[in-house]
């Protein structure tokens, strides 16, 4: 049942400082009040760049994927996603890909209208597409709005937000325009990544690889360049210097691939601190059932807080167990399903043991019917503690655990043990976002989570396309890219002209690798008190919100209220200015993704719960 009040006495006035996914989710939460109640409201919309995309880009090369299937990406809320009114409907990315008959090439990646093969709902397609959809979207959801709806969009930057003379905020504009409104939203995104890149001391080192492929331009054919990073970023560089130059990779009749150089490709070497490649993202079977937790519930999060002055939770000994425990039953509720044939069926069994003998009774049950589980460690796992004998014993072992999770990823979610378990840390992401939300967790493990911690995860479950897998062992097949000298390499700069260098430092026989560039391949948000040009930059520097540095945490995001409110230098809350989107990392958890239809979504959550907070009069609840 939905209870709805409206109460506004007055005309209300809002504005939303960016426009990418964050922006739309908060314009779609507020058209889909007026369409449930109609109520007046005036919305400034300020970003140079039109409501929806953000920095994903329309005149992308088609080899830049998306990470996440088609399916499950959507613009368009449902009454799953949020506990607002969702009266305006949409397709799905995959819905509005099939409704233009588009298709997908034989390479893989190139979409065309009426050229290839249909697009199925679990392809990874070009990230042009999500701009072209996101645009779309965001003009059908606007054209939805009532007559008392209002949008004033403002195609220019905002460079302050002061507090108003009567209450509310001044928006100022690059082109010395002053809004006035009632509340500001603050969803600028990825700010960094629209702001000017600074002049490299080192022309060949190139620190931020966005936008591609024009970050690249300086890397000539034959040039030796490090990769530093196998993450998505690191994928989409190695994708930019090989299918961008000319390559393709063809298929073999073993199921791999073969790569054919295009002839303008540098020589690659692939390396990351931590030495572990990151898993790929895996099939996912259809009609595959997402299960509530058994061990990460919010009842034993919230005993745990109890007995706490402060309610902080300690992260490695009281939330690091139950993820284990979580990842170590959705393997064996795999294996048991495998056994009976009955997913569901194993779902429940593995619930009645759980509540008979708790989760060490049910694991220790498990254990001795199935035998251990393999993942046992990987949340901890480090190449760094041990001596490799030397680069090629390192190579081999690497090479290796890209094809054992490649197969894996071709065995899908919904049929893989490893996979389903792997998985539990994005099926219960929201019970980690439990964890971070306030009172949260104490000052050490917020750094532990949110630097060695997150990196797992990504690198665990938020890894590249499958395709992207086999394409990396075709690369070192054919000779194109080699792997560097082992974990952790020390990055040597050079000395005037010369060579930069990689030196091993878990290799018992050292080895040192000489490259003409550098692409550093890991990309974060910086703190914002360190982009002072940058609109929060002023913000903090005006004391309206204050990172969470500023307390002594390595955490660079703004620290800010379960609502998203700004938190000032003595803690004084900023009722009417709202920051929302990969800037509150720290205060909260994971906030740089688009929606998935028919499963809850922090995104547009958090755009209800502020807009409910600056106007209480929008109240509505789901009970």
């Amino acid at each position: 049942m939905v209870t709805t009040q409206h109460h506004t006495e007055r005309h209300a006035t809002l504005a939303v400082v960016g426009a990418g996914s964050r922006g739309l989710g908060v314009v779609e939460r507020l058209i889909g009040h007026c369409l449930a109640e109609p109520f007046p409201v005036t919305v400034h919309l300020v970003d140079p760049r039109p409501l929806g995309p953000g920095f994903h880009r329309q005149d992308q090369p088609d080899h830049l994927l998306l990470n996440t299937v088609c399916a499950q990406v959507t613009a368009f809320a449902d009454a799953q996603m949020v506990d607002g009114p969702t009266p305006v409907g949409g397709p799905s990315l995959y819905e509005w890909c099939r409704e233009r008959e588009l298709r997908l090439g034989a390479d893989g990646y190139t979409v065309r209208a009426g050229d290839g093969r249909e697009i199925q709902p679990n392809d990874f397609l070009p990230r042009r597409l999500l701009s072209e959809y996101l645009t779309w979207a965001a003009e059908r959801i606007v054209a939805a709005a009532p007559a008392g709806f209002r949008l004033i969009r403002h195609a220019a930057t905002a460079t302050d937000i002061r507090p108003g003379d009567g209450g509310g905020e001044t928006v100022v504009l690059d082109d010395g325009t002053r809004l006035e409104a009632d509340a500001v939203f603050v969803t600028v995104g990825h700010q960094a990544l629209h702001l000017p890149a600074e002049t490299a001391e080192e022309p060949r080192l190139i620190t931020r690889p966005y936008p591609l492929p024009e970050a690249l331009d300086g890397i000539a054919p034959g040039d030796r360049v490090a990769v530093l990073g196998m993450g998505l970023t690191a994928m989409d560089v190695i994708a930019s210097l090989t299918l961008g130059r000319g390559g393709r990779h063809e298929p073999t009749a073993d199921g791999g691939l073969r790569y054919v150089a295009g002839g303008r490709e540098p020589r690659i070497v692939l390396a990351n601190r931590s030495g572990i490649p990151s898993r790929s993202r895996p099939y996912l079977h259809p009609g595959r059932i997402r299960f509530a937790p058994l061990a990460l519930t919010p009842d034993r999060l919230r005993s745990l807080r109890a007995p706490r002055e402060d309610g902080r939770l300690h992260f490695a000994d009281d939330v690091l167990p139950l993820v284990e425990a979580e990842m170590e039953l959705a393997y064996y509720r795999t294996l048991l399903a495998r056994k009976t044939g009955d997913t569901a069926g194993a779902g429940a069994e593995l619930s009645r043991r759980v509540a008979e003998s708790g989760c060490d009774g049910a694991l220790a049950g498990l254990r001795g019917e199935f035998g251990p589980c393999p993942l046992s460690g990987v949340l901890t796992e480090r190449l760094t503690d041990r001596t490799w004998p030397d680069q090629a014993a390192y190579a081999r072992w690497c090479t290796a655990r890209v094809g054992e999770d490649l197969a894996e990823a071709r065995e899908g979610l919904g049929a893989c043990a490893v996979k389903e378990a792997l998985e539990v840390l994005r099926d219960h992401r929201d019970a980690l976002r439990a964890v971070i939300d306030p009172p949260g967790v104490d000052d050490a493990s917020l750094a532990y989570f949110f630097g060695e911690f997150t990196a797992t995860v990504n690198r665990l479950v938020i890894g590249p396309q499958l395709d992207r897998s086999v394409e990396l062992l075709s690369l070192l097949d054919a000779g194109v890219l080699r792997l560097g000298p082992g974990p952790r390499p020390k990055v040597i700069a050079p000395a005037g002209t010369g060579p930069w260098r990689l030196e091993s430092t878990c290799l018992a026989r050292p080895e040192s690798i000489e490259v003409d560039h550098v692409v550093q391949a890991h990309i974060a948000e910086p703190r914002a008190d360190r982009l002072p040009a940058s609109l929060l930059g002023r913000l903090v520097a005006a004391g309206r919100v204050t990172t969470l540095a500023a307390g002594g945490s390595r955490v660079p995001g703004l620290r800010v209220t379960r609502a998203g409110q700004g938190i000032g230098p003595a803690g004084d809350v900023r009722p009417t200015l709202f920051f929302l989107g990969p800037h509150t990392e720290g205060s909260s958890y994971y906030n740089h993704y688009v929606p998935s239809p028919g499963a809850p979504s922090r995104a547009l959550q958090d755009a209800e719960l502020a807009l409910r907070t600056a106007f209480p009069a929008l109240t509505v609840r789901t009970s």
